[in-house]
């Protein structure tokens, strides 16, 4: 708790501090950049989308986008895992968003760890630390 009286404290010890929980694993590194809000016609219509088996049937309702930070182009939020290897997710680049279906992302490094993005997704897979 002090170190973090210390960061607001010291804008320096903060940069420090907040290098150290990327590198060593215990802060998750993403965009943040909040938005994507769905309208209720987007929202039922994902509801809609048949999953098949085992498809998730609440919607994530997290509002910020999960790509690394500093990207380049629209913004990504994850809003329903279907059966198989798809993920419905919302893009938006400002006020403008749509729900699109795309297949989870296989070039992960990590034999044990499976990307949790999309294919075709911006900068690198996320490492076990970093995910």
């Amino acid at each position: 708790m002090e170190s973090i009286r210390r960061a607001v404290r010291e804008p320096a010890y903060a940069e420090i501090l907040a290098r150290h929980l990327v590198e060593s694993g215990e802060a998750v590194v993403r965009c943040g950049r909040r938005g994507g809000h769905l309208t209720m016609d987007q929202m039922e219509a994902v509801c809609a989308i048949d999953g098949g088996p085992g498809a998730d049937d609440d919607l994530f309702l997290t509002s910020w986008c999960t790509l690394r930070p500093r990207h380049s182009g629209p913004h990504y939020r994850l809003l329903r895992h279907l059966t198989g290897t798809n993920v419905v997710w919302v893009r938006w680049l400002g006020p403008l968003s749509e729900v699109v279906t795309l297949s989870d992302c296989i070039r992960s490094p990590h034999d044990d760890f499976a990307c949790p993005l999309f294919a075709g997704h911006a900068g690198t897979c996320p490492t076990p630390r970093t995910a």
